[in-house]
């Protein structure tokens, strides 16, 4: 009677747990401006919040489909970082949403920002609607961060979210060459000669360029307060 009624709750328990996940499938529809620049797959690191908690993982060169669990009646925020350190590729899904999920450059620096959030106030986060974000802003990378983030907290996100400026700049002695935007929504540009002015109309947040001729690597800092700053480095090993 006794392990009649232990195998009775193990299986009530299981049920529960099967009732409140559900599986969601992870797409990349499109390869990455870097991969078609280099001509070579990325491995990538998947890092997510199923709605409770924060899990990473690494994903093979190549592998364009995953399947992760993730807890119902929540929101759960996707983040796929090439090379494991690059901009992410971001998506989204929430209840009543289809359960695959597009993963795009331009919703990278928005999932990244919602971990970093959920790391210490996940309950907030798992209660957001990305569906209403996204139907009342153009550009995600456009959201003022510590105001929507502020706002969320509070519970007031619905009074309207705050918007930055688009910040004009251009920085010069850029090596010469073919410059590619890990995001499909940002241009590319040449330089011809480093002394070339390059002029930039950008939101604040971090842009990474690729020179895949000499295997370089632009990140431009735009902070909310118009500061940019600029490195170049080598880019990381594929």
């Amino acid at each position: 009677m006794r392990f009649l009624f232990i195998l009775i709750a193990v299986l009530s328990s299981s049920s529960c747990t099967l009732r409140h996940s559900i599986p969601v499938v992870l797409e990349i529809p499109e390869p990455h401006p870097f991969e078609e620049a280099y001509g070579e797959s990325l491995w990538f690191t998947l890092v997510y919040f199923d709605g409770e908690t924060i899990t990473e993982k690494h994903i093979p060169r190549g592998q364009r489909r995953i399947e992760v669990s993730v807890k119902a009646g929540s929101l759960s925020v996707f983040a796929l970082r090439p090379l494991g350190e690059l901009g992410a590729l971001g998506g989204f899904f929430e209840p009543g949403s289809r359960s695959r999920v597009s993963l795009l450059p331009e919703h990278g620096a928005f999932a990244e920002m919602l971990l970093r959030a959920a790391s210490y106030r996940p309950q907030p986060v798992s209660r957001l609607s990305m569906v209403q974000v996204l139907g009342s802003v153009d550009d995600l990378q456009s959201v003022n961060e510590p105001s929507f983030l502020e706002d969320v907290f509070d519970g007031t996100l619905s009074y309207g979210i705050a918007i930055n400026e688009r910040i004009i700049f251009s920085l010069d002695s850029i090596p010469s060459g073919e410059w590619i935007p890990e995001r499909f929504d940002i241009p590319s540009f040449s330089v011809a000669f480093s002394s070339r002015p390059v002029h930039f109309s950008l939101y604040p947040g971090v842009y990474r360029y690729a020179e895949a001729d000499k295997d370089l690597l632009l990140t431009v800092i735009v902070g909310e307060d118009g500061s940019v700053s600029r490195f170049i480095s080598a880019m990381p090993e594929w």
